[in-house]
Order: C-alpha cells, then structure tokens, then sequence
C-alpha cells in the first residue's frame, strides 16, 4: 500500500509501526515507531480492544480505514466491531493468507463492511520477508494481488 501511494502521490508516505514490533525489511520507505508528520501517514495498528482509550482514539481519527483480516471467527467479529465504530471512509478488507479456495461465509460476512481483496498465501513472500527483502522487489502472486488491490483502494481515495 505505501508504495502504491507513493509512486501514484509522489510525496513522503510514513509508516508508524503503533505495535513497535520490528518490520526486518530493507526499503525507502519511512516506518517509524513514534508520532511524527509527513505529507501522508499510515498507522499501522497492532490488534487492541475498546479498553485501549490511546489506540482507540487515533484509530477514530483516521479518515480512511483498510482492515487487514483473516479467514476466523475472532476477526470477523473484531472487523465487525471496528468497522462499525470507524468515522472514516471505509476503503476495503483485504483477506489475507488465503490458503485455496476463499471461504463464502467469510467472504459474504466481510462484504457487509466494505469491499473485499483476496491476497493468497504465498510461501514465496513469507520466504522473503523473513530474510528482510521489501516485498516489493519480489515477483510473487501474493504482491501483485496486493499491489492490484492498493491501486485499487488508491482509485477510491481519489473519487
């Protein structure tokens, strides 16, 4: 997502890394672990519940919201609680790690929040990443759909 923004708005695209876990990949983009400004900012939340009044708050302020999710009950029902109280635009769900075919019933359930993207699980990148290579130096099925779907969710941010 960072890089398809960046490449499409030319301007400084940082990440802030809210888990504070370390990314290991090597890459031009800015990912930083404390607040600071740039022309356009990508919080990347660790999972939090309600309680966490911080977390909860800044995830409120956003004005475009691109949940992560999986093919499982306990984050279809966070997804559900979250896109629910989002004040942003909500851009759409990426199911990632789909192993085979996609599930329906998770399909149909995350579609009543937002769009969906299905990125497969690619042990390529899973490879790569672990070595600290920026995914997106790699040809893999599993970043071009997520390229595809940043284009994408892109396209909405502008309309």
């Amino acid at each position: 997502m960072a890089h398809v923004l960046k490449y499409i708005y030319q301007k400084n695209i940082i990440i802030i890394n809210l888990s504070k876990i370390p990314y290991r990949i090597k890459t031009d983009i800015d990912i930083e672990t404390d607040m600071v400004d740039g022309d356009i900012k990508i919080y990347d939340f660790p999972a939090f519940h309600l309680g966490d009044r911080d977390l909860l708050s800044l995830y409120l302020s956003c004005r475009n919201i691109v949940f992560v999710a999986d093919e499982d009950p306990h984050t279809l029902e966070s997804a559900g609680t979250f896109l629910k109280l989002a004040r942003g635009r909500k851009l759409g769900i990426l199911i990632n790690m789909i192993i085979g075919r996609p599930k329906l019933k998770y399909m149909i359930l995350y579609s009543k929040y937002s769009k969906i993207y299905l990125i497969p699980f690619d042990e390529q990148l899973r490879i790569y990443r672990a070595n600290g290579i920026d995914p997106i130096k790699l040809r893999s099925v599993g970043v071009a759909k997520m390229v595809k779907a940043a284009v994408d969710i892109a396209r909405r941010l502008n309309s």
